[in-house]
């Protein structure tokens, strides 16, 4: 997993604080970001540069239009196995997300930064360096977990910096 530096950007998603209190609490348990980053569901990272947002805002917004507000239910956890493991929640209809993303890269096909993985929408909760302690982890949090729901209305373009996110602009889905 590649460490944010200051001034990168991404395009997330986040849902309600009730739904990121809970989130939170495997965090902390699973080390997964809690003291950095605010639960969330990344659409794109590293983004365009804040330098170039004001100037290319408008270009976003008219190509999320036509992407209505929508729903999403987190109840699906999911594993990514490396040196350092993922465990995450998938979000059902993860099917806007990736438009969205497809959209952004039609603007900006220079800016996002190609992977040799298909883009997966997720939500960490917990990184492993045992997959052993990530099955276990699994299991417990599945034991646990309940479906959560959300609406999503909005995009949130937020930039790193020392002390961790932070929100600097949001476009409203219509």
């Amino acid at each position: 997993m590649k460490i944010p530096l200051p001034g990168e950007t991404g395009l997330v998603v986040m849902p309600p604080a009730e739904i990121r209190t809970e989130i939170n609490m495997w965090r902390r348990v699973y080390r997964a970001y809690e003291s950095t980053v605010t639960p969330h569901i990344t659409i794109i990272y590293p983004f365009i540069p804040i330098e170039v947002w004001d100037t290319n805002r408008r270009a976003i917004v008219n190509a999320t239009k036509g992407i209505h507000p929508f729903s999403i239910k987190l109840h699906e956890l999911g594993t990514f196995v490396h040196d350092e493991s993922v465990l995450w929640i998938k979000p059902e209809n993860g099917k806007n997300l990736v438009k969205i993303r497809a959209k952004m890269h039609v603007l900006f096909p220079n800016q996002i930064t190609a992977s040799s993985f298909d883009y997966v929408p997720h939500m960490t909760i917990g990184l492993f360096h045992s997959v052993e302690d990530l099955w276990r982890a699994r299991k417990t949090v599945q034991a646990q977990l309940k479906p959560m729901h959300f609406n999503v209305d909005k995009v949130i373009y937020a930039i790193y910096e020392k002390e961790g996110w932070r929100i600097h602009d949001h476009i409203n889905l219509t």
